[in-house]
Formats: C-alpha cells, sequence, structure tokens
C-alpha cells in the first residue's frame, strides 16, 4: 500500500519508527558489535509506508544512501561493504569470544548451575560462521 492511501495517524507512526531506526542505525555505524544496515532497511521500509519525502532523503544519504540503493536495486552489495562488514563481525564476536574464554565459568547460584563456557562459544561460533557464510553468498556489485 502506498504512503498516500494511508491514513494520517499511521504514517505519522511509519514515520516516527523509521526515524528511529534511522537513529539506532548511525548508533550502530559506530558501535561494534551494533548491526547499523539492517535498522536502515527497516527505516527505508517504514518511510516507503509514511512519507516519499522521508524514502527519497535516506537513499539520498551519502553514508547509507549507495549501500541501501544497491540493496533495492540489485539484492546486492559492494565488495567494500562486504569486507567491512564480515570484518567487524569478526572482530566483534571474536573479542566476545576472547573475553568469555578469559573469565572464569558463568555460575547460575539460584539452580546450583554452571554453564560450560563451550555453549556461549559455540553459539557465537555458529553466528560468526552463518553470517559470514550469509554475506559472502549476496552478489557482489562491480564497481563502476
Amino acid at each position: 500500500m502506498s504512503h498516500k492511501v494511508r491514513p494520517l495517524p499511521v504514517r505519522i507512526l511509519f514515520a516516527g519508527f523509521g526515524i528511529t531506526c534511522v537513529g539506532v542505525g548511525f548508533v550502530g555505524l559506530v558501535t561494534p558489535g551494533l548491526p547499523g544496515f539492517v535498522f536502515f532497511l527497516i527505516a527505508l521500509w517504514a518511510f516507503r509506508n509514511s512519507s516519499s519525502r522521508l524514502e527519497e532523503w535516506l537513499l539520498a544519504n551519502r553514508y547509507v544512501g549507495p549501500t541501501l540503493r544497491d540493496w533495492e536495486e540489485h539484492r546486492s552489495m559492494r565488495l567494500r561493504t562486504k569486507i567491512i562488514a564480515i570484518s567487524m563481525i569478526w572482530l566483534a564476536i571474536g573479542f566476545t569470544i576472547y573475553r568469555i574464554l578469559s573469565k572464569p565459568p558463568i555460575v547460575i547460584e539460584q539452580w546450583h548451575f554452571e554453564l560450560p563456557k563451550w555453549v556461549p562459544v559455540g553459539l557465537l561460533a555458529a553466528t560468526i560462521i552463518g553470517l559470514t557464510v550469509y554475506l559472502s553468498r549476496i552478489p557482489t556489485k562491480r564497481e563502476g
């Protein structure tokens, strides 16, 4: 449904949600471990349901616009973007794994239970591998 068909209060809610997602997305660009791009995709969807002006603004943004346009038009990513994304994922999750392994085991005293370190490390390792495979399978947009 086009944003012109939706009632004004609904468009205002979508616009507010989109603006919130843009804010979280920009925080995610500079915060290791917090994904930024997914919030920009959600914001783009919200703006499509609320305001063509906000949608155009986001697609024209010099920081995230080119990546969003590549995704929207070709369902692809530039090689540089892929390398940065995969590198940041490995750094953030790798650091988290290091911190888990360098600390004492997690103990839940109320249940008299000690969580083996391999559980969170295994989940994080599966996540890092899954994200790397997923991002590697996205078509790479050729420059130029």
